[in-house]
């Protein structure tokens, strides 16, 4: 439960970033103020681009949770009831789902007023927030979805005048393991 721990990015994690961004580029970068995101930032900032940094878009306060492993955290009922109902049950003095809802939101009611592609360097529970926000899909069934790190997720993403924001998954590249394919 890596949430706002502020660990580096690794080797290994800098090398995954390095092949997913490989021949891309950005109009604009925005970026997690996390340690881990900047960095991923400054990586795929190749062409000069100034990274943002806005603060919506860091990872989900796990509170009690944060800096733990899942496996350690199994048996607690608290933590099965927050992934069977996460807008109902926060994290033992952690950030309730629906101020993280409304941070994502917002982040992508920005992101829809802006042309050309970007780039946003996020955490998995940020990325599954902006997921469910703009596919209409219950919290807790995007927990379905694996986000490893270095994981590009490419989303077309736009804003209605009566029916809001809405999005549409185009690409999910999952990074390469050591050895794998």
């Amino acid at each position: 439960m890596l949430g706002r721990t502020d660990l580096p990015l690794s080797d290994m994690g800098r090398a995954a970033v390095e092949r997913q961004i490989a021949q891309r580029r950005w109009v604009t970068i925005v970026s997690s103020p996390l340690a881990r995101a900047r960095e991923t930032a400054a990586v795929a900032a190749v062409s000069g681009q100034v990274v943002e940094i806005d603060p919506a878009w860091r990872e989900i306060d796990f509170g009690d949770w944060d800096g733990q492993r899942r496996d350690s955290l199994a048996q607690d009922p608290l933590f099965a009831a927050f992934y069977a109902n996460p807008d109902e049950q926060a994290p033992p003095n952690g950030e309730p789902m629906r101020e993280v809802r409304a941070r994502i939101t917002e982040a992508l009611d920005r992101l829809a007023k802006r042309d050309g592609p970007v780039l946003v360097v996020t955490h998995g529970g940020a990325i599954r927030m902006a997921l469910s926000v703009l596919l209409a899909i219950p919290l807790e069934r995007v927990w379905a979805i694996r986000i490893a790190c270095a994981t590009r997720i490419r989303v077309e993403l736009g804003a209605h005048p009566s029916h809001g924001l809405w999005g549409e998954i185009v690409e999910i590249v999952q990074p390469r393991t050591e050895g794998g394919s």
